[in-house]
């Protein structure tokens, strides 16, 4: 056993030995801090800008940092003050908290930030407390409280206001320090919000963006933990978003940028291993998905926090979604569990999974598509004529994936003078004399798919009126741009097109049509 190795096994033996009262423990909410705040590289700017759809495409998570001009962004100080000083005096506080909160003087939030009391390191901490207290937020969420009642948060807000030594408090008093204001939709959080334990020490005693890195990843690892997973996992793209940190595209610069961010994790026995597997997000770029194994810290931590009741429940389907309250960041199922039961046969088709699946669109996603088909819904066609436009103007089309779902969801009608591999194959079929049955279907989907097409046709100029049909074309084209608005760039024939089989799928519910089998009945009866 080398020297690294047998100081990792001395390090385990003394972490599972450990008294459970050494622990200095902290809680922190559990919503807005899965939230990115600070930027904790040392130069640059990033832009911290989150919108997540749920199923339905409906925003279910959107949150926006803005900063001051005249403070700065708020980087790794701010950071440091935030969850170690704050953060602390917020957990100290009574329950429920109250709305001024005493921080201590700038001299004594030096010491605690192991900072010498000099003049500069107390213009630093000033300034860091002003870049926290004028970074504006914009969100849209929604979280289960404590008491299991779903909340929402939909509000622009600063998180609080600071008064220093000196200065007025609210009651006309001076302040004997510095002190803070919590402003309402934060103080509603923070006093409504499940709580969960961290390591207080191992917070201090880390690096600005290893310590973002132990907030992001902990609830997985504890969910990990407790549904006796071997590992938790998150995908990078993800994690990125949920630290702030720059994301790259190329695998060296990848694994340079987290080895830093992962080293001591590993190191202080608080992850075994980490291991990555290449893959693509949901738009086609380069992409890894991160496997923690925990260490022996980390489970020393969380036997801690369960024995004295402090781990937060965590239920394990939670861990696969992607929002907040039960949704970021949490802890995956293993690589060999499923997440999604698989469908019936009838419902999940492997080769249209396949197809969907290889051009970019997740299994889960793929399914609930394929689970939702309305009759007679020829997906292939929708996905080679998807492929069609894109190929005309790559560039235009920056979310390729996105398109196909739309075409589906949609259920747009594909114009019938474009050929698709089902209808030459049926045509194909249909001119063989020894499969006349194949021409009789050929000629009888053909003949369905022009009888919709002259209802919905006839609906729309007989049934509707001008300005009726002045609303649909000006709705459907604004949802087309809602959907993909690169396409405002397009030629008016070419967006004609399009817009021409949406506006037929968006009527085509209200048209009393045939099923395809009384279709072919009706016929037959001819």
């Amino acid at each position: 056993m080398d020297s690294s190795s047998a100081s990792k096994a001395s390090q385990a033996k003394s972490l599972m030995a450990r008294d459970l009262a050494a622990l200095n423990i902290i809680r922190t909410e559990t919503v807005l801090s899965k939230l990115p705040i600070h930027y904790l590289a040392k130069k640059g700017r990033i832009k911290i800008e989150i919108k997540r759809r749920n199923e339905h495409g409906v925003v279910n998570l959107q949150w926006k940092v803005s900063y001051s001009e005249e403070y700065g962004q708020a980087r790794a100080l701010a950071y440091k003050v935030d969850t170690l000083l704050i953060n602390r005096r917020i957990d100290e506080a009574e329950r429920p908290l109250p709305k001024l909160i005493k921080l201590g003087s700038l001299s004594q939030l030096c010491r605690d930030m192991d900072m010498p009391d000099s003049g500069q390191n107390t213009n630093n901490i000033k300034r860091a407390i002003l870049q926290n207290a004028s970074a504006f937020i914009t969100a849209k969420l929604s979280y289960k409280g404590a008491d299991g009642v779903e909340r929402n948060l939909e509000a622009g807000f600063t998180r609080y206001n600071v008064i220093f030594t000196g200065e007025r408090l609210p009651d006309g008093k001076k302040a004997n320090a510095v002190y803070l204001i919590l402003n309402d939709p934060y103080w509603e959080v923070l006093n409504n919000a499940p709580v969960r334990p961290l390591d207080y020490d191992y917070l201090r005693e880390l690096p600005p963006a290893p310590q973002r890195c132990y907030e992001v990843i902990s609830y997985r690892i504890f969910a990990a933990l407790k549904y006796k997973h071997p590992h938790a996992k998150m995908s990078y793209s993800d994690y990125c978003t949920f630290s702030a940190q720059k994301r790259h595209f190329d695998h060296e610069n990848f694994r340079v940028q987290m080895y830093k961010v992962h080293r001591p994790h590993v190191r202080s026995g608080y992850l075994e291993k980490v291991d990555f597997e290449e893959t693509m997000d949901g738009e086609g770029k380069p992409d890894w998905m991160m496997y923690y194994t925990p260490g022996e810290r980390a489970k020393a931590e969380y036997r801690a926090f369960t024995r004295k009741g402090q781990v937060i429940d965590i239920e394990p389907t939670s861990a696969e979604t992607n929002g907040v309250g039960g949704s970021e960041p949490q802890a995956k199922r293993a690589p060999q569990t499923k997440s999604v039961k698989p469908l019936p046969e009838k419902e999940a088709d492997h080769e249209l999974l396949k197809a969907l699946t290889r051009r970019g669109i997740e299994e889960a996603r793929a399914r609930k598509l394929l689970a939702s088909l309305a009759e007679n819904q020829h997906v292939p066609d929708q996905l080679e004529w998807g492929e069609h436009l894109i190929a005309q103007a790559p560039k235009k089309y920056r979310n390729p994936p996105g398109f196909y779902i739309y075409l589906i969801e949609k259920n747009v009608i594909v114009p019938d003078d474009f050929e698709t591999t089902r209808k030459k194959q049926l045509l194909l079929e249909a001119s063989e004399a020894r499969q006349s049955q194949h021409l009789n279907h050929y000629q009888l989907e053909m003949a369905y798919d022009e009888y919709v097409r002259g209802e919905v046709d006839r609906y729309i100029d007989e049934e509707m009126s001008k300005s009726e049909r002045q609303r649909l074309v000006e709705a459907s084209k604004q949802d087309l741009l809602k959907q993909h608005p690169y396409i405002a760039k397009w030629q008016q024939e070419q967006l004609d097109h399009v817009l021409g089989s949406v506006m037929q799928s968006a009527v085509k519910d209200r048209v009393q049509l045939l099923s395809f089998e009384e279709f072919c009945n009706k016929r037959k009866k001819q």
